[in-house]
């Protein structure tokens, strides 16, 4: 394991900072490094539990972060500490800013057509400078072949993939190995922000470490899916 790796649930986490990791980013972009970016709450841990195949790609993954506050509670209570929550959004924001900054290429895949194309629109008025070469909506199948050629056609600098866990990890292990360059990172509803289909929660929820339970609270449907993945997480506490 590597120093600045925590393995939790037998994934290698990242341990830094967001500033840090984002510094990390920003240098890959320049060199045009191939990079794939993992954000992990605790449901996608729960899920690499449940299939092998989906476990080994977050593994091979070039960085794995911490989106949630219950992965960083575990890392905690498991003596092995990280610093801080990276929630994925926030990394979608830092990027979307420096490619603003240098001018680079971005591509959005997912959510529904209305949305995307909503999310597109938007970036582009806030983020003026950089250039949304491409998009699609997330209704796809893993080897889907327009996306693909596409992607090979316009070379996008990032690609950001809100298909969802396990299908954007997976979908992105399809696809890098055929591309020369390219930032591409699993980026779950973050779309749907950017084109204020969903609202994210106020900052006070943020900074106090509730922004699953403002969530849940506006969409109760998550009630099972959060209780069967807090039952995951205290079940991985007390493992040896």
């Amino acid at each position: 394991m590597e120093k600045d790796r925590v393995k939790l649930v037998d994934i290698p986490f990242l341990n830094a900072t967001r500033k840090e990791f984002v510094n990390i980013l920003k240098e890959r972009l320049d060199d045009e490094k191939k990079t794939f970016v993992v954000t992990a709450n605790p449901e996608i841990l729960m899920k690499t539990k449940e299939n092998a195949r989906y476990k080994a790609v977050v593994r091979n993954a070039d960085y794995v972060v911490a989106d949630g506050i219950g992965v960083i509670l575990l890392s905690k209570l498991k003596k092995t500490p990280l610093k801080e929550r990276i929630a994925g959004f926030d990394l979608t924001e830092d990027l979307l800013e420096y490619a603003n900054e240098k001018q680079l290429s971005v591509y959005l895949l997912g959510a529904k057509e209305e949305v995307n194309e909503t999310a597109a629109l938007e970036i582009e008025q806030k983020y003026n400078k950089l250039k949304v070469v491409g998009r699609h909506h997330g209704y796809i199948g893993i080897k889907n072949r327009e996306v693909y050629l596409e992607l090979l056609e316009k070379e996008p600098d990032i690609v950001f993939v809100a298909l969802g866990a396990p299908k954007q990890e997976l979908f992105i292990r399809e696809h890098i190995k055929k591309y020369d360059k390219g930032l591409f990172i699993g980026v779950g509803g973050s779309l749907d922000v950017h084109a204020k289909a969903v609202k994210r929660a106020p900052n006070i929820w943020i900074r106090l470490n509730l922004e699953w339970l403002y969530r849940m609270l506006k969409q109760p449907s998550r009630i099972v899916r959060n209780l069967k993945t807090f039952k995951f997480m205290i079940k991985e506490l007390f493992k040896n």
